[in-house]
C-alpha cells in the first residue's frame, strides 16, 4: 500500500450521496488508468466516467493522512468524488504504485515559460554537450508527425 493509514472506512468517511458505492463501480469496472505515483507523497490517475476525456485524480497524502485530493471533474458536493473514490480503492488493491519519472519532468517544466524553458535546456547542454544532438533528433521526429 502506498498510504499508509488508507482504509476502506477511511475513504466511505470522506463521501456522501452515494459517491462511495459509485466509486466501487469504477474500480470493479476497471476505470482507473495510470495510477502512478509522481513523488513519494503524490499519486495521479486517470478515471474514465462519462465524458470522453479521462478525469484528473490528483492525491496529496503524507505518512499520517491524505492532506489533498483534487479531480477534474464538475462535482462540488464538499466530499470526496466517484473517481477519488474509486483510484483510492484501486491504491488499496495494489502493493505498489510505480514512480512516474516522466509525470515528474512534466511537474518540474509545467510553471516554466519559454525563456526559461530554453536556457533550463541551454543549461543541460552546457553540462552535457551529447544532449543537443538528442534535442535535434526530437525536434525533427515532433516536426515529422
Amino acid at each position: 500500500m502506498t498510504i499508509p493509514t488508507l482504509t476502506r472506512d477511511t475513504i466511505e468517511a470522506n463521501t456522501s450521496g452515494g459517491s462511495y458505492e459509485r466509486g466501487q463501480e469504477y474500480f470493479a469496472d476497471g476505470a482507473v488508468r495510470s495510477l502512478k505515483r509522481t513523488d513519494d507523497h503524490t499519486l495521479k490517475a486517470q478515471v474514465q466516467g462519462s465524458d470522453v476525456h479521462p478525469y484528473l485524480v490528483t492525491i496529496k497524502f503524507s505518512e499520517d493522512d491524505i492532506s489533498t485530493v483534487q479531480c477534474t471533474c464538475p462535482y462540488h458536493g464538499g466530499s470526496w468524488c466517484k473517481h477519488i473514490v474509486a483510484v483510492l480503492l484501486k491504491t488499496l488493491a495494489v502493493d505498489e504504485v510505480p514512480l512516474d519519472e516522466s509525470a515528474e519532468v512534466s511537474d518540474l517544466v509545467h510553471e516554466l515559460n519559454r525563456r526559461e524553458l530554453v536556457r533550463l535546456l541551454e543549461r543541460l547542454v552546457e553540462q552535457d554537450p551529447d544532449l543537443l544532438d538528442e534535442i535535434r533528433d526530437e525536434h525533427a521526429r515532433l516536426t515529422r508527425d
